[in-house]
């Protein structure tokens, strides 16, 4: 992997660019910015692929893997490609920094990685989430 945090998207042609890659970059950059994997234990890269599709494009499936041998982490998450499409950019920015946090909620506490304090992580990814005010209802 060629950063400790790699977040991407699938998207349908529709999405806007500002959107996808915009919000992308900004969940990227404060999640190396501000935290520090190895920290965390043995985990040396989280990779989150958001994927927003039409609902009859079943191109992607959502998927949450560890791979050992690289102690790597691999995700891939649907957000619906109507809501998103009904957003603003900074609605789906918070739509998107949500769906990491469940996530990560959801799959971390079923896969019980040894080596690696996925409590704390999740914690920490919300409480950094939380500060940069993605958490929150967006106001007019």
């Amino acid at each position: 992997m060629r950063d400790p945090f790699v977040v991407s998207s699938v998207t349908w042609h529709e999405v806007p660019d500002e959107v996808a890659i915009d919000n992308i970059n900004l969940i990227e950059a404060a999640l190396k910015d501000h935290l520090k994997l190895s920290d965390y234990g043995e985990i040396v890269g989280i990779a989150f692929i958001y994927i927003i599709e039409q609902d009859d494009d079943r191109t992607h499936v959502d998927s949450f893997s560890y791979r050992p041998k690289r102690k790597e982490i691999y995700t891939q998450m649907s957000l619906s490609y109507a809501v998103v499409q009904q957003s603003s950019p900074e609605e789906v920015l918070h739509l998107m920094a949500a769906k990491y946090v469940d996530t990560m909620q959801e799959y971390l506490s079923k896969k019980k990685i040894r080596n690696f304090d996925a409590e704390r992580f999740v914690k920490d990814v919300q409480e950094l989430f939380e500060r940069q005010n993605w958490l929150h209802p967006v106001t007019a």
